[in-house]
């Protein structure tokens, strides 16, 4: 290759031409027409690109440059609105982002006899209009004080009802029922609700550790 340019033409299309060192080319066309290669004068060979791989701006579907991002890509794609608004077409996926504000936590502490049986024992108070308590995990032990002893525990959306309970286990004899659960998208509580504890002996004692973890949103 003795020489090149690429020039533009303020027509419909591109033109891009190279000086090169045999002195004719046979003609080419793809056969969907697309693009048109065809041999010039002397040494020059001319590309065309059709005016519609390049529409700006209220362009149709049907004359729109398409572009197909492949799945292992590396590259960078950059979109431009121009100023104005971008829209897109369809449904937009994101990925879950992690929280910037950190989770609160709270002791629930029923080891001691008598501590059970509680009833609607509050363990978090009410947020406040506006706001709502959003569990995002509770981990801890409980267990009974004689082989035959039973019992169960509730943490529930306000005063406990098949309706309002959030989570609940059951424990029986004198081997310690560890548990621990997340929840990755967050349990709400109904606005303005305080998160409360309820619990249950069959026979006997039983005792209670676990700790809760949540945040308080604005609804």
């Amino acid at each position: 290759m003795v020489g090149g340019y690429i020039g533009y033409s303020p027509s419909s299309t591109v033109e891009f031409a190279e000086a090169i060192e045999v002195s004719s080319i046979p003609a080419v066309r793809f056969a969907d027409g697309a693009i048109a290669v065809s041999s010039a004068p002397a040494t020059a060979v001319t590309t065309t690109f059709p005016a519609s791989t390049g529409v700006t701006g209220g362009g149709t579907e049907s004359g729109a440059q398409r572009v197909t991002i492949a799945n292992n890509s590396t590259g960078v794609l950059s979109i431009d609105d121009g100023g104005g608004t971008l829209t897109v077409d369809g449904t937009v996926t994101a990925g879950i982002q992690p929280s910037t504000s950190y989770l609160s936590h709270v002791y629930i502490d029923l080891d001691s006899n008598g501590d059970n049986p509680a009833t609607n024992t509050e363990v978090v108070a009410a947020p406040g209009s506006g706001n709502q308590l959003v569990i995002y995990g509770i981990q801890g032990s409980f267990v009974a004080a004689g082989a035959s002893d039973f019992g169960n525990w509730f943490l529930s959306d306000g005063n406990t009802s098949a309706a309002t309970t959030l989570w609940t286990g059951r424990t029986q004899g004198v081997t310690p029922s560890q548990f621990s659960i997340s929840f990755p998208f967050g349990l709400a509580l109904t606005a303005n609700t305080a998160l409360k504890v309820t619990s249950t002996e069959g026979s006997g004692n039983i005792y209670i550790n676990a700790v809760v973890y949540y945040q308080s949103v604005s609804t």
